[in-house]
């Protein structure tokens, strides 16, 4: 859980007792959190310095500033100068009666502080209102998950087995970039390697990867060669991630598995993925990025899926979504999983099923013309439809019109590999993007 600093403040000269009751009020939506608190509001710069010096040798991933009335800005610049890079949320009261006494004034301390972290560049995102209003405590929830997903991606390691095939250079990464954004680092190994020593596995290794993927696909042939070759690989990534410490993956497919390993790669992502394990095709850097981004927003080790956006229907307002591999936890039981050859090279094994109904969010981390990143979110429920295509598809009806999204995506230069997770999380991949200072394109 992230570890956070609440910093309550009023100016005393407006209703101190309206601000004090407001600052009990938001100790209890607090409790639920690892939160360092003063004992009352801070109504002075004084008491702020005494506070922050009782404070700044700790680390914290986040802080939480409350205008219970109105301050300027000489509270948020002494908390900037101690952390200057420490995300902060904005809170303000509300204003409890027009006409006479502006009471608290809230809503100018509000937009004063943001003014001045805009002028620092300082991250921040904010929301206005009082404590016992819904819409605050979510606010708090997203921002506490937020900080911590923000520290998570600062330690994240992504494994990179080879390189991505020709034609396919948005699945780079600018390391540097990356690694100024979010803090992430690429652990590359080479592919050739990866055969071997996966090739050269015991029994003994494979065994559990064997009897997992019995369990979860349908019709598959124990004594395969194929087979053999797709546990054997499985088993690889886990012991390499034990051993380095990646928990995401980008991994080159085709022509090298087809060509070099005799076996398709779809069976070996989709277990990676079932197991927890964001794994991303096509050595695709940035959709493990998103796969992991959406993994924690939903719970570790949830499955997440990556496709194509493959077409676009007005008529009832979908998108099918495919790629030959999928978590096998995200099929729709009332098809299940099969076990197939690759729909282009007819090579075993590949899974065949349709993604389950239920609300979903879509995420690409998007590289821009100038290197620099943005997030593109889609928001949609996905539909209980047979296949749309061999392999891993689904069909999704999205809350944005799909021709309007078709556009964008075409018209900004998206990419074609969208992250899915079920659940709506729009509004918390929103506020990472606040807190990274990243531009959110959300549909």
């Amino acid at each position: 859980m992230a570890n956070l600093l609440y910093i309550p403040v009023e100016r005393r000269l407006f209703d101190a007792a309206a601000a004090d009751n407001i600052y009990t009020q938001m100790l209890k939506v607090l409790q639920p959190y690892h939160v360092t608190v003063p004992e009352h509001n801070l109504g002075t710069p004084e008491e702020m310095g005494n506070f922050m010096t009782r404070v700044n040798q700790q680390h914290f991933d986040g802080i939480i500033f409350h205008n219970t009335s109105f301050t300027g800005a000489e509270f948020i610049e002494q908390i900037a100068d101690y952390f200057p890079t420490t995300p902060i949320l904005l809170i303000a009261s509300r204003e409890p009666s027009i006409g006479g006494w502006l009471r608290l004034n809230g809503a100018t301390g509000l937009i004063s502080t943001a003014n001045s972290l805009m002028r620092r560049h300082h991250p921040y995102s904010y929301i206005y209102g009082d404590p016992d209003e819904t819409k605050v405590q979510y606010k708090v929830k997203d921002f506490c998950q937020s900080v911590s997903l923000k520290a998570k991606l600062a330690q994240l390691k992504i494994g990179v087995v080879g390189t991505y095939p020709v034609g396919f250079a948005f699945a780079g990464a600018n390391e540097a970039a990356l690694k100024r954004t979010f803090g992430t680092e690429l652990l590359h190994y080479e592919v050739d390697t990866a055969f071997a020593d996966a090739t050269a596995l015991p029994e003994t290794a494979y065994a559990g990867e064997l009897a997992y993927a019995q369990a979860h696909m349908r019709h598959l042939d124990p004594e395969l060669p194929e087979t053999i070759k797709y546990v054997k690989f499985v088993a690889l990534m886990r012991q390499w991630r034990q051993r380095d410490g990646f928990n995401a993956l980008a991994s080159r497919c085709w022509p090298d598995f087809f060509d070099k390993y005799a076996a398709a790669p779809g069976a070996v992502w989709s277990q990676l993925c079932d197991e927890g394990l964001p794994t991303a095709m096509e050595c695709d850097i940035h959709g493990a990025l998103a796969m992991y981004i959406l993994q924690q927003m939903a719970g570790t080790d949830t499955p997440v899926y990556l496709g194509d956006i493959s077409s676009f229907e007005p008529s009832d307002n979908t998108i099918s979504v495919w790629h030959d591999y999928g978590p096998f936890a995200l099929a729709n039981p009332k098809y299940g999983v099969e076990t197939s050859v690759h729909p282009n090279r007819k090579m075993l094994v590949s899974p065949q099923f349709v993604l389950k109904p239920g609300r979903v969010t879509l995420l690409r981390v998007h590289v821009n013309a100038a290197g620099a990143y943005e997030l593109v979110t889609l928001g949609g429920t996905a539909q209980d439809a047979p296949a749309q295509f061999d392999g891993v598809s689904g069909r999704i009806r999205l809350d944005t019109p799909v021709a309007k999204v078709f556009d964008d995506i075409v018209r900004n230069g998206y990419e074609q590999h969208y992250a899915l997770v079920y659940g709506d999380f729009t509004a918390t991949v929103a506020q990472l993007g606040a807190l990274l200072q990243l531009p959110i394109h959300t549909y």
